[in-house]
């Protein structure tokens, strides 16, 4: 299912008014907040990868006969999400 491209247009205007208003109270976050969100994205990023090699036969996306009932598919989108939940979690508190 196709997402509205207005939702995005709206995180996308909000998020920049955000920024503008960082910018004008403290311009010296910014270079702060790019650091963090590059940090995110790559914790993002790395729990994909920790669950892909942990799990590699079991993805969300890949059909197998074990895997056609929808409560295991649900699952293993769960287990995935979690996973990189925790690295990202992780990341954000000890950095």
């Amino acid at each position: 299912m196709m997402q509205s491209p207005i939702n995005r247009t709206i995180f996308v205007v909000v998020s920049l008014l955000l920024l503008t208003t960082v910018f004008l109270i403290s311009p010296a976050q910014i270079p702060v907040i790019i650091f963090k969100a590059s940090l995110v994205t790559l914790a993002a990023i790395l729990g994909y990868w920790i669950d892909y090699l942990l799990f590699p036969h079991m993805r969300p996306g890949k059909i197998d006969k074990t895997e056609q009932d929808p409560m295991i598919r649900a699952s293993i989108a769960i287990r995935r999400a979690i996973i990189i939940f925790g690295t990202i979690l992780g990341m954000s508190m000890a950095l």
